[in-house]
């Protein structure tokens, strides 16, 4: 009896050991999982397809020949036929309407002879459901409602025989119709893989993972299909990290992360450039590029990165360029459409996670960058921080094309100064100066270059030759028509207080029997006129910049004059009567800093708190206008 008492109670307290077990095995695996990862959030990322994206869609996919439209059947020509062609989707409230122009004829043939042919030729319109698929990410169409209009787009009706012969060839031609938005989406998956931090990699994959359709909507603009994606927030800040700022090696990887995203910001500018713009496009592109530039070389200045500045910059960027691109990669049927369509779902996708915070573990890389443009273009493709000429740069900011030398002056640092150096006399010099053949024909020679070593006396007639080059590259560029007539003698007295300014009118400085070209402090800008080499890169030929005072004076005053045009004179406060004065200060302050210090300049006007670079201007830009040229000797 007590052998069966303990055998039956040992029974069940082992049920219950084991009830016990599995209860603090899952307890535990909660408090694992709970403490290794975050709640999951439901995010949607929007895939934009514009209504020109979708006619260009279907046009490179079912409108195969050059003229646009599908033979139904038959072809033009023959006794019985039905076309149509010049395809477009627009909006019709919830629905999508689609329109075709209709081509139909219908006859008997009788021998060579086509007998009582009736002819129809007006369009079709088509209110349409979109479906999207969220297993395979296929677009397919369903009709709900169809009209006839006549060629000028009145309601239309037709002969029976006519219409009792296409209605049928007609819809299920259409209904074959889907989009195979399945590839985008795949980019769109391996972009994302590379955007996430390395310790969130497994939570990445679970978003990869988790990546399925969603609902789809009818825009005035567009239709957007939602992809929907389970993202964790995968760590938490770690505020004192954070304050301790980046170590040496990843400030390094920082400004390399950067170059490539200046290199990618180059090939989206290109490719519009390449296109047709309004002013108003062109104005947008010219400022992303001049701002996220100038932004940079402040933040270097300021030492202040933080390692999310290039996404940050990325996505503030892509919030003004994107308008303008899909505007513009739409409007011809193109193979490119799909690429184009996942560019831009990764670059929608970025802002959507960036919304987010950086809690989610993301980051854009180099790799990421890649990707990005191996969509635009639609092949892998490098992204090289070079320094060569590229017209195309300036063709979009509306600069005459430029020859590269063959044998440019780039990679040469410092030249060594004779002993005996050449006969470079005043009466010499000025001959020099006057004979040189005109600007850009070609490079400067070590005799010219050691023309313009800056002297330790005898300052007056240096003096008169680098007027005289400043003189001559402001009426290069003034003589264009960019500069109105009445503020050319503004723009004449604004480049040299504005060489005066940044360089103290030196091109070069010597050392230890060395000539080199003037760098600033933070080694970005170079010269007469102090061109930044990085704001400026592919604008100007940087071997140049740096040896041939001629090229440089021309440059800055080319950028003095697309700082005016582009910018001051869009103003119409700038009309005739204007405080000139005011106005040179402004434009230098966009020198200085940028597009986006025009309305900063004007707000510390209007406060009076000017910056240092401020006042050291106007003061160089009133002893041009009283030719206190006596005054070089203090920064001399």
């Amino acid at each position: 009896m007590d052998g069966g008492y303990y055998r039956g109670g040992w029974s069940s307290s082992k049920k219950n050991m084991q009830k016990l077990l599995k209860f603090l095995v899952a307890a535990l695996l909660w408090l694992v999982l709970s403490a290794s990862s975050g709640q999951a959030v439901d995010v949607a990322l929007p895939l934009t397809l514009d209504h020109r994206l979708l006619t260009s869609l279907l046009l490179h996919n079912f409108f195969l020949n050059d003229e646009q439209s599908a033979e139904i059947a038959g072809k033009p020509g023959d006794c019985t036929y039905v076309r149509i062609s010049e395809p477009n989707f627009s909006a019709a409230e919830k629905l999508l309407r689609l329109e075709v122009k209709l081509d139909i004829k219908v006859g008997t043939k009788l021998g060579e002879t086509c007998l009582t042919p009736l002819e129809w030729h007006g369009y079709l319109e088509l209110l349409q459901q979109p479906i999207f698929d969220g297993q395979t990410f296929a677009l397919s169409f369903q009709t709900v409602d169809s009209s006839l209009l006549t060629l000028s787009r009145t309601p239309a009706t037709i002969a029976g025989i006519l219409w009792e012969f296409a209605k049928p060839r007609v819809y299920a031609h259409l209904d074959r119709i889907h989009l195979d938005l399945a590839p985008p989406v795949s980019e769109l998956r391996f972009f994302l893989d590379r955007i996430f931090h390395g310790d969130a990699q497994r939570p990445a994959q679970a978003v990869l993972d988790s990546v399925r359709g969603g609902r789809i909507e009818v825009g005035e603009e567009a239709v957007v299909v939602e992809l929907h994606a389970e993202v964790e927030e995968v760590f938490e800040l770690d505020e004192e990290q954070a304050e301790a700022g980046l170590t040496t090696e990843e400030r390094e990887q920082l400004v390399q992360l950067w170059e490539t995203w200046d290199a990618l910001l180059v090939r989206l500018l290109v490719t519009m450039a390449a296109r047709p713009l309004d002013p108003e496009d062109r104005q947008t592109l010219v400022e992303v590029l001049l701002d996220t530039r100038s932004v940079f070389i402040a933040a270097l200045d300021r030492e202040d990165f933080e390692k999310d500045f290039v996404r940050l910059q990325f996505v503030q960027a892509w919030q003004q360029l994107a308008p303008v691109f899909r505007r513009q990669l739409y409007r011809q049927p193109s193979a490119s459409s799909l690429g184009y369509l996942a560019f831009f779902a990764a670059a929608d996708a970025l802002a959507v996670f960036d919304r987010m915070g950086p809690t989610v573990g993301m980051e854009i890389s180099q790799q990421g960058l890649l990707r990005l443009a191996g969509m635009l273009v639609g092949e892998q493709t490098a992204l090289p921080y070079g320094s060569q000429l590229d017209n195309q740069l300036r063709e979009l900011l509306q600069l005459p094309p430029m020859e590269e030398e063959v044998n440019p002056l780039d990679d040469l640092q410092e030249i060594d100064i004779p002993e005996e150096e050449p006969d470079v006399g005043p009466l010499s010099q000025l001959l020099d100066f006057f004979l040189r053949p005109a600007y850009g024909v070609e490079p400067p020679n070590l005799a010219e270059i050691l023309q313009w070593k800056a002297p330790k006396d005898n300052v007056a007639e240096y003096m008169v030759r680098v007027k005289a080059v400043l003189a001559e590259g402001s009426g290069a560029v003034s003589s264009r028509g960019g500069v109105p007539s009445h503020l050319r003698k503004m723009f004449a007295s604004l480049i040299p207080a504005l060489a005066w300014q940044e360089s103290c009118f030196r091109q070069f400085v010597s050392k230890n029997n060395k000539l080199t070209y003037l760098l600033s402090y933070n080694r970005t800008s170079v010269g007469l006129m102090q061109i930044n080499e990085r704001v400026w890169r592919g604008i100007y030929d940087r071997g140049r910049l740096r040896w041939d005072i001629r090229y440089n004076a021309l440059a800055g005053s080319e950028i003095v004059e697309l700082y005016l045009r582009n910018y001051a004179l869009k103003d119409p406060v700038w009309g005739k009567g204007a405080d000139t004065n005011l106005l040179s200060r402004v434009v230098y302050a966009m020198y200085n800093g940028g597009p986006g210090q025009y309305r900063k300049f004007l707000a510390r006007e209007g406060t009076g708190k000017y910056y240092q670079s401020d006042l050291l201007f106007s003061e160089k830009l009133q002893w041009v206008a009283k030719g206190k040229w006596q005054c070089v000797a203090e920064c001399f």
